[in-house]
């Protein structure tokens, strides 16, 4: 029976994985509005392009970085609007304007990976006083990873503290991290001991090693050893030499010393940007397991905002894997919900931990990160038709 349903779960898992269903522009439209005052471009680690159109009008005025977003990773895009006439229902404009915005990259509506809000801005009281308002779109993305990107991210690095001897107050952790302290607050609410981490440091995920390297410099106690294996995708191999398995770019230490630690975070992160936007996450996950036969747990600090590419060895993972997600601030990535309750691990947020997965059974339906999920021919996916009032 077991190895039924371990079967059944890499049948399942690879169909969610590698195929998602197409959504409709009415899929968009049906999720409903956002009210707002006025609407302000959110403070994220995301580049923003700006999409202009006028009051009352789907025309396209203008687009910012046009060419940058064909091979960008474009995480959410929200389209702005006034309440102006009052309530009025104008379905069939935003429809046309969502259909307009096609012209800048083709899988923009059916492409489930991009979020859409839509957001009604409500302090207007007049046609003159909406017309002076924003009206289009705001694309939040990720450039694609290259060289430019890479050498931001690699003096970046360079710049973390050097020596141990740092001193710094809880307060002032705080302000640095206030935007997205997620890898501080997970680490701050669990007590992992001496742990076993595996870390993502493809490019942008220098936010999320800088909050490591802190929690390291001045949380960790310094009897402990913590083995920290740090994945690249590959040290810079080309995307058509990946393999499932065997792409390799891990770098892996057992250590008290924060000088050790930061001089294998430089030499991981010296190779390059991984290329792609799927990484090698379960291989890593392996290595790391392999080298520790006796941990009870594989904390795993992952890009939610990338998937990983060797799914079909999560059956392979027998220790439970603790999941700090980073960059969950528009989405939720069903993925590694699915590897948390494969390995019977868990899901760790700014806010919230979900460590009740394994304990689910077909048919559950649960909430976390404000929307409903449930086991359906177990796996775990999204109810998307169904929406929570928050």
């Amino acid at each position: 029976m077991k190895t039924i349903a371990i079967l059944t779960f890499i049948f399942f898992s690879t169909c969610i994985f590698a195929q998602k269903a197409h959504r409709t522009i009415d899929d968009i439209i049906h999720q409903g509005d956002k009210k707002a005052g006025i609407y302000r471009v959110s403070g994220t680690h995301l580049q923003t392009a700006v999409v202009n159109m006028h009051y009352g009008s789907a025309k396209i005025l203008s687009v910012m970085d046009k060419k940058v977003l064909q091979n960008a990773n474009i995480i959410q895009i929200d389209l702005v609007y006034t309440n102006y006439p009052k309530d009025q229902d104008i379905t069939e404009l935003n429809k046309q304007r969502i259909l307009n915005m096609l012209s800048i990259r083709p899988d923009i509506i059916k492409n489930r990976g991009i979020t859409w809000s839509i957001v009604r801005q409500m302090y207007c009281s007049s046609e003159s006083q909406a017309k002076m308002m924003f009206h289009g779109a705001v694309i939040y993305y990720q450039p694609e990873q290259g060289q430019l990107l890479n050498k931001i991210e690699q003096e970046e690095y360079a710049a973390l503290p050097i020596k141990d001897d740092k001193k710094i107050t809880d307060k002032e952790l705080e302000k640095k991290f206030r935007d997205d302290p997620v890898v501080l607050k997970a680490f701050e609410r669990n007590n992992w001991i001496n742990p076993v981490i595996v870390a993502d440091v493809t490019c942008s995920m220098y936010p999320y090693m800088e909050q490591m390297a802190f929690w390291f410099l001045l949380k960790m106690n310094k009897n402990e050893e913590a083995y920290i294996a740090l994945f690249n995708d590959g040290d810079g191999m080309p995307n058509n030499q990946k393999a499932i398995g065997i792409t390799g770019g891990i770098h892996t230490i057992k250590t008290k010393e924060y000088k050790q630690f930061r001089e294998n975070l430089l030499h991981s992160v010296s190779f390059g940007c991984s290329g792609d936007r799927e990484e090698n996450d379960i291989e890593a996950l392996l290595k790391a397991q392999k080298e520790n036969p006796k941990a009870k747990e594989i904390i795993l600090i992952a890009d939610n905002l990338s998937d990983f590419r060797d799914h079909e060895l999560i059956s392979k993972v027998k220790t439970p894997v603790r999941i700090v997600l980073c960059g969950t601030k528009y989405r939720l990535n069903v993925q590694y919900l699915n590897l948390a309750f494969a390995t019977g691990g868990s899901i760790h947020t700014i806010k919230e931990d979900l460590n009740d997965l394994i304990g689910k059974s077909e048919g559950e339906t649960f909430k976390f990160m404000g929307r409903k999920y449930s086991i359906q021919d177990g796996i775990v996916v999204e109810n998307i038709s169904e929406k929570i009032q928050m």
